[in-house]
């Protein structure tokens, strides 16, 4: 049996099983995960696929719940944020996969991990994976599934244990069962009277009741006492707008541009795919589609007056060639072998991939699932950093108090530390602890989405979400990246426009 402490209301997990940790955002479940790896550091390894924070935060998120130096925790890291993030340190075991996407690189290292561990430290070994909802961002559903399949079996192969996290609330309920179908137990955790509680289902000694969570095992952030950051309601900034300005007048000093002109440049940079001569199966190519789409890359298909090369994909800026290369190559350096269930495919190696800038990700004709979890994916990196600014745009501001869990997530955002701007038309009375509200009745904030956190001047904790919706209603065309130039140019631009000698009284910004 693999140890759990007092983590979980059950004397231990069976050797071969993983565990599947569900629940709303911010309820603990990253840092119950941490210490449920951490718990067997004195005669066990860990090996960690972190798709939402670089190896080297994991890194020292394990040290801190091990309470062990950080060269004495053998622990290996695959990160798969690292490109987008900057150029932070690998440990001796970590290594890095440049996408979240790729979901074939990332089985491989983790194998490659594993077998590592197994050799040269400990044949018992404990598997996190952070996780599958941020997976489910990059990669289509059934990609998901057959990649948490694989590793399952090698998690059961091994005689390890495995525990994968994963928000309930935002995930299609069909595509969390069949998730489900292939762990062997589940931890489910909710906030219930005030109090953060779980509940073990489906491992061999039966069901558990519901019970409160350890104190220790929420992250510190959620659970900081120190006063919200000072904002713009806290102080008189100087160069503030009149008292009696109207609400949703722009103010006095202004950023060029606006949020549509942003999202304009950005898409323009992207590149596009250019399929020629396409002979092969269409499924083959709805895999490669989808994958450009998620890096928003507009793929398109066109018709050569030669009969040669047949299939070829060509990533090019306009009249600028980038790379080349067949799609079946790229369809094989990119997806898990759809022949197979058990294993993880040695592939090609793609120049094509290599020359894709994966560092901005498209949402186009996005629905609100996906732009929801890419907003908490933000969120989350700003209450694990505890301090900074986050600018977030509802649309109308009661989507925000209409929502009891966003409105939780966001006075939690606050306590921990960060500088917390909400933005929207005033459509109802609105007021969040700690968070300063700005009413803006202008057409810019009635159709922009918008998540950005400027990651307290970290170039590697930076992030952006940044959409519009479509004529149809709950449909996007947005982008998501941790690029630190495009983030800093919206955070410069919100706060400049909609910050800088804006009135705030009460926490509102008038």
């Amino acid at each position: 049996m693999f140890t759990v402490g007092s983590l979980l209301p059950v004397e231990g997990v069976p050797p071969g099983s993983t565990l599947l940790i569900v629940g709303p955002p911010m309820t603990g479940k990253r840092g119950l995960a941490m210490e449920l790896l951490a718990a067997g550091f004195q005669a066990e390894a860990a090996a960690v696929v972190s798709t939402d924070s670089s190896a080297a935060d994991v890194r020292d998120s394990m040290t801190r719940y091990a309470d062990t130096p950080a060269d004495q925790v053998p622990l290996g890291v695959v990160d798969c944020v690292g490109d987008s993030h900057g150029s932070a340190s690998l440990g001796p075991l970590d290594s890095r996969v440049s996408s979240p996407a790729d979901l074939t690189g990332i089985g491989m290292e983790l194998t490659t991990l594993m077998e590592r561990l197994y050799g040269e430290y400990s044949p018992r070994l404990r598997v996190g994976l952070l996780s599958l909802t941020t997976m489910s961002m990059y990669a289509a559903p059934e990609q998901v599934v057959r990649f948490l399949h694989v590793v399952t079996n090698r998690i059961r192969e091994a005689d390890g244990v495995g525990f994968v996290v994963a928000h309930a609330d935002t995930m299609d309920e069909a595509h969390l069962q069949r998730l489900r179908s292939f762990v062997d137990g589940v931890v489910e955790v909710r906030e219930h009277d005030e109090e953060t509680q779980l509940r073990v289902l489906g491992l061999p000694e039966g069901n558990t009741e519901w019970t409160g969570v350890q104190a220790e095992t929420r992250p510190a952030a959620v659970e900081a006492t120190a006063e919200p950051a000072v904002t713009a309601a806290d102080s008189d900034a100087s160069g503030s707008a009149p008292a009696d300005a109207e609400p949703g007048t722009a103010p006095a000093t202004t950023a060029d541009g606006s949020l549509r002109e942003i999202f304009d440049a950005v898409k323009d940079e992207a590149p596009t795919l250019t399929v020629a001569n396409y002979s092969g199966p269409p499924e083959e190519l709805a895999v490669v589609e989808r994958y450009f789409d998620r890096h928003g890359v507009d793929v398109r298909e066109a018709s050569m007056d030669v009969d040669q090369p047949r299939s070829v994909a060509l990533l090019h800026r306009g009249d600028d060639l980038l790379a080349s290369e067949s799609v079946p190559a790229v369809r094989g350096a990119i997806d898990i072998d759809a022949g197979t269930t058990d294993t993880f495919e040695e592939r090609h190696t793609s120049d094509l991939l290599t020359n894709l800038e994966r560092s901005v990700y498209g949402a186009s004709a996005a629905d609100k699932g996906l732009l929801i979890d890419v907003s908490h994916n933000i969120e989350l990196l700003a209450n694990r950093t505890g301090s900074g600014r986050l600018h977030a745009g509802f649309q109308s501001l009661s989507n925000l108090v209409g929502d009891a869990q966003a409105a939780r997530i966001y006075e939690r955002l606050a306590a921990s530390g960060v500088e917390v701007h909400v933005y929207g038309v005033p459509d109802t009375e609105t007021t969040v602890p700690g968070v300063t509200v700005h009413e803006e009745d202008t057409e810019e904030m009635a159709d922009s989405w918008f998540v950005v956190y400027d990651g307290d001047g970290d170039p590697e904790r930076q992030a952006a979400l940044l959409a519009h919706e479509l004529d149809t209603d709950n449909v996007y065309d947005g982008f998501w990246t941790y690029k630190s130039d495009i983030v800093t140019r919206i955070d410069d631009y919100l706060t400049a426009t909609y910050l800088d000698g804006a009135a705030t009284v009460g926490g509102r910004s008038d």
